[in-house]
């Protein structure tokens, strides 16, 4: 059997891994240890993998946050912001924010903000007002940074956001009023597979809703979002691909050991989804890592 040591030369542990490793074996050896041999599927006792959980829950915003609530905004919200916006001080969330997985969030975001306008444009073409749905939004910070870049002072692009959070919508009401757009964007708490709009969406975003569910359950809720949609609508929908598992695997082991799961599918995948839920494939794009998969499908109504 290796030792920890010859473990930690081989190529796949980056050197923002290999520092994580030197402050735990300062800090504390048997976690260190933990890590290596569980990411090397090794053999490690209950009583051990405990005291590691309960580690990284008094060390951790990030493990704290996603083992009390996975679905949470916190951890996209501190994503987006970076390491060079916060001053989080544990190594372990140090971690996160630097490793490839955690900056590729803050790259989602950005990809879809892009397309978010062009697609806000090419309705605007048609006109009319645009009205867009998102569907577990969290604050919503993607359509809140689209509407404070281009339609602050306008009246035909307008937002509803969804999501049983209250405080991520609370939070989203701050920004939306920091950014003055707040009178562009109406805020709803509860489930949005249980909504019953009083006029359907010309766009709908499901943006990391996605990731943890199995390939039927995704269909399922692609379905239901049918029923928001307008004829023409569209759905930009999410879900993290199998080369964030191939570049970064070590990060999306401590997401699985932090109770953060995932369900990666690749493009193929994802097209399959959204056409067995009766959608037309119109295409896909990425963040600039590659990691997220974000399509594009209009609903096929049979009637």
């Amino acid at each position: 059997m290796e030792n920890n040591e010859k473990i930690l030369k081989k190529p796949d542990f980056n050197e923002a891994i290999i520092q994580l490793f030197k402050f735990l074996e300062s800090e504390n050896p048997e976690v260190k240890n933990f890590l290596i041999k569980s990411y090397k599927g090794l053999a490690v006792s209950p009583e051990t993998e405990e005291r590691f959980y309960n580690y990284f829950i008094s060390h951790s915003v990030f493990s704290a946050a996603t083992v009390a609530n996975p679905a949470t905004s916190v951890i996209t919200e501190l994503l987006y912001k970076g390491a060079e916006e916060l001053n989080l001080l544990s190594p372990i969330d140090q971690y996160f924010l630097n490793s490839k997985a955690g900056r590729s969030i803050k790259a989602r975001l950005e990809a879809i903000e892009e397309e978010l306008h062009k697609i806000i444009e090419e309705y605007r073409q048609k006109g009319g007002e645009v009205l867009i749905g998102n569907l577990g939004s969290g604050p919503g910070r993607d359509v809140i940074d689209v509407f404070a870049s281009h339609y602050r002072n306008v009246s035909y692009v307008k937002a509803i956001h969804i999501d049983k959070d209250r405080f991520a919508l609370e939070k989203g009401k701050r920004m939306a009023k920091i950014k003055r757009v707040n009178h562009l964007i109406n805020f709803i708490e509860g489930n949005f597979l249980k909504y019953k709009p009083a006029e359907k969406f010309d766009i709908a975003l499901l943006i990391g809703i996605l990731c943890p569910l199995e390939f039927e359950i995704c269909i399922t809720v692609l379905k239901k979002i049918k029923q928001f949609l307008k004829k023409d609508g569209c759905l930009i929908a999410s879900n993290v691909s199998k080369k964030m598992l191939k570049e970064d695997p070590f990060t999306c082991h401590l997401m699985r050991l932090g109770n953060w799961r995932m369900i990666f599918k690749d493009e193929d995948e994802l097209k399959q989804i959204f056409k067995k839920a009766g959608y037309e494939w119109k295409r896909c794009f990425t963040d600039s890592y590659g990691f997220n998969i974000m399509g594009v499908g209009i609903p096929r109504f049979y009637f």
